[in-house]
């Protein structure tokens, strides 16, 4: 008797790894999409970038979007958000290349951990380009587009 429910009981587990295992694909197929997604969105935000468009970068980010930028109070909101990217494009950030490294999340959230290559030409000077890591947490907005919605960088080390 003892052996029948264990092996009642091996049975069972071994049909739930058989399911569950069978259902991992479509998770990585659901990834997948939402690493494309994300990486379109990192082609709009570089063309923005290099188009000196703060309006188009900003409308990248959710409505309450947060951004924590490196040695400076947290900015909040799209329009403060805006604000801000328009004062670092006019500082002479003139590009900004950024490179998905990973992506993951569930349902409405995905995080990506990247790195960006950022050319900057302040007035006058010679350009320079600056390296970055970065985390941002991406939400899927009510028209199934993917926003960042919060967003926090700082520097590597020169090389």
């Amino acid at each position: 008797m003892r052996s029948r429910i264990c092996l009642a009981v091996c049975f069972c587990l071994l049909v739930s790894l058989f399911v569950s295992l069978n259902g991992a694909p479509e998770k990585s197929e659901d990834i997948a999409q939402v690493r494309a997604a994300i990486e379109a969105g990192n082609i709009k935000f570089g063309e923005a970038v290099r188009k000196g468009d703060a309006a188009a970068i900003a409308a990248l980010y959710s409505e309450d979007a947060t951004v924590l930028p490196p040695d400076s109070a947290m900015i909040k909101g799209r329009e403060a958000i805006q604000a801000s990217w328009n004062g670092s494009l006019q500082m002479g950030i003139k590009d900004a290349v950024l490179t998905t490294v990973e992506v993951s999340g569930a349902g409405d959230y995905a995080y990506e951990i990247g790195k960006v290559l950022l050319t900057i030409q302040p007035a006058g000077q010679a350009a320079l380009q600056q390296t970055a890591k970065y985390v941002v947490v991406w939400k899927k907005a009510a028209s199934g587009s993917w926003q960042l919605h919060v967003d926090i960088w700082n520097s590597l080390p020169a090389k």
